[in-house]
């Protein structure tokens, strides 16, 4: 089988990440990588066995010819690096969010639709065997309509300092943007993908507010742009809806992440997965046993789009699911901006 050939734009945390999953990966070679600074670009492919490394993107995409080029790059950057890749021929492999906006999000996949090449997004939460598990009882109809389903997710009095996490400019946005995003999708995954239609949102910066920020912010506060926490409600054209609490302030004794799905016949959750179906006025529990050594999920995502560039299946991240997912996160800040519900954009 001939090795797929990979290219790698942004050589940071997530890059790295990115080469990890591609290595683990059967017939991939990793050919080249690029980033702006030269001195990461130069020891990440030194570490890694890179043949080649670049300081910009388009120097390495005209210099070879990929099946597959990776971005790990800030949102700011993800349009104009996606659309070069398609261009000169390459699927993509993209690293959340998509975008900063909903129009950036629809020229990357308008690209990708023109070139008839592949896009996917390391969405991994869907290869957890606990989002999968709740996908197909939810899709049997075991806890009938799912009217109400809410999500609550975080860091622990952790603000990402890092510009490209805490500059709206290059980030988007923060604990929604960057944190919640990956719970989020698995919950519209779990639930079918849902069309959504409105939202509702605040947002807040408590980082600014506090006695004692943490102590990599101690002097620093004017260069973060970004919320540390959003509250949200989504409506669904079904008739559903979803609250979303995203905290990346949360103390240590607080509720960890996790998300509830309320149904007619009985209520389900994540993290971890239980199942409870109502029996009159009796709740049983129905989860069901969980492989007890799960696979590698950061892996799992980069194995299906593998597979789907070498024409076995299409990937599990689809197109629309993408845009659902950044017409959501976009929504909550307009509506948060606004003061009042927004439409979504479709």
């Amino acid at each position: 089988m001939r090795p797929l050939t990979i290219g790698l734009i942004g050589c940071g945390s997530h890059g790295h990440r990115h080469l990890q999953n591609f290595a683990a990966q059967p017939a991939t070679e990793v050919v080249a990588l690029a980033d702006t600074n030269l001195a990461r670009a130069h020891a990440v492919a030194e570490t890694f066995g890179v043949a080649h490394h670049y300081e910009h993107y388009a120097a390495m995409l005209e210099r070879h010819e990929f099946d597959i080029v990776s971005i790990a790059l800030p949102p700011a950057i993800n349009r104009d690096a996606a659309i070069a890749a398609f261009e000169a021929g390459a699927h993509v492999m993209i690293s959340k969010p998509l975008a900063l906006d909903m129009s950036q999000a629809r020229e990357i996949i308008d690209s990708a639709r023109s070139s008839g090449r592949l896009l996917s997004m390391a969405l991994q939460n869907r290869f957890d065997p606990g989002v999968q598990t709740l996908r197909r009882v939810i899709a049997e109809g075991t806890l009938g309509h799912i009217y109400h389903s809410r999500i609550w997710h975080g860091h622990e009095m952790g603000v990402p300092t890092s510009p490209t996490l805490s500059q709206r400019h290059l980030a988007g946005g923060g604990a929604l943007f960057h944190t919640t995003v990956h719970l989020l999708d698995s919950a519209l995954w779990a639930l079918g993908n849902p069309r959504p239609v409105r939202a509702t949102a605040t947002s807040y910066q408590k980082l600014s507010k506090m006695k004692r920020p943490p102590a990599p912010w101690e002097g620093r506060l004017r260069q973060c742009d970004i919320e540390d926490f959003n509250v949200g409600l989504v409506n669904f054209a079904d008739g559903s809806t979803m609250s979303l609490e995203s905290n990346w302030l949360m103390h240590p004794r607080s509720r960890p992440s996790g998300a509830e799905f309320l149904g007619d016949w009985g209520v389900a959750g994540l993290r971890p997965l239980r199942i409870e179906l109502e029996e009159g006025d009796r709740v049983v529990d129905a989860t069901p046993v969980l492989p007890a050594d799960p696979p590698d999920i950061s892996a799992q995502v980069f194995h299906d789009f593998c597979r789907a560039v070498r024409g076995q299946l299409l990937p599990t991240v689809r197109f629309g699911q993408m845009l659902d997912v950044q017409s959501i996160m976009n929504a909550l800040y307009h509506s948060a901006r606004l003061g009042r519900e927004v439409d979504l954009e479709s």
